[in-house]
């Protein structure tokens, strides 16, 4: 019988849908942006990665045919496109301002982003274990930090930091270094102090 639908709806990719709907939430908030809801737009990006972060692990434990695998590995790139490329983005313009240089740094992120993502998907056959370059989910615990220090700081150029972290973070999708997958224990790690960040969100 044919499907009304094509596509793939398995469980196992529930967690990378829910990774998106977060994502959308805190670009929602960023279009009616004022400084009290930037702690909440940060906390909405550190939601996005630990859904990332444990959806591999959850559709792992799953029964998927390989055509569900292949489509989990596609959908997964394009969910990060959306949380850890777009979003911060997005919260770059807002907190820099809408003009030439910010534009520009803001293309460059997401230039290298793209490229890291789409580089990751071509060679991760390759070398399963292995990163290379800097994950772009980092920049949902990068972004978050900096924001408390700059805020516990009393620093009111938050544009000027977030741009120079933007570039920093941009030139470390592309860099020519390995590093091995997080284990189970390291994801743990990042969950816990994910907690940590988003209850001091929660005090600022």
């Amino acid at each position: 019988m044919k499907k009304l639908f094509f596509g793939v709806y398995h469980p196992s990719i529930i967690l990378t849908y829910c990774g998106v709907f977060s994502s959308l939430t805190g670009m929602a908030c960023l279009m009616t942006y004022d400084v009290q809801i930037m702690p909440t737009v940060m906390i909405l990006l550190i939601l996005s990665a630990c859904f990332d972060m444990f959806d591999g692990t959850v559709a792992k434990r799953c029964k998927r045919n390989e055509q569900e695998k292949e489509f989990g590995v596609q959908i997964d790139s394009l969910a990060d496109t959306i949380s850890f490329v777009a979003f911060p983005a997005m919260i770059l313009l807002k907190l820099a301002g809408i003009h030439m240089v910010t534009l520009l740094i803001a293309f460059f992120y997401a230039f290298a982003g793209m490229m890291r993502l789409g580089w990751f998907n071509i060679t991760t056959a390759e070398n399963p274990g292995i990163f290379q370059g800097l994950p772009v989910v980092y920049v949902a615990l990068i972004d978050p930090i900096l924001y408390l220090i700059l805020t516990y700081c009393n620093v009111s150029a938050f544009g000027v930091y977030f741009s120079v972290s933007s570039v920093v973070i941009a030139l470390l999708f592309l860099a020519n270094f390995k590093m091995k997958k997080p284990s189970l224990k390291v994801l743990l790690g990042f969950a816990g102090l994910a907690v940590i960040v988003i209850t001091m969100l929660l005090c600022v």
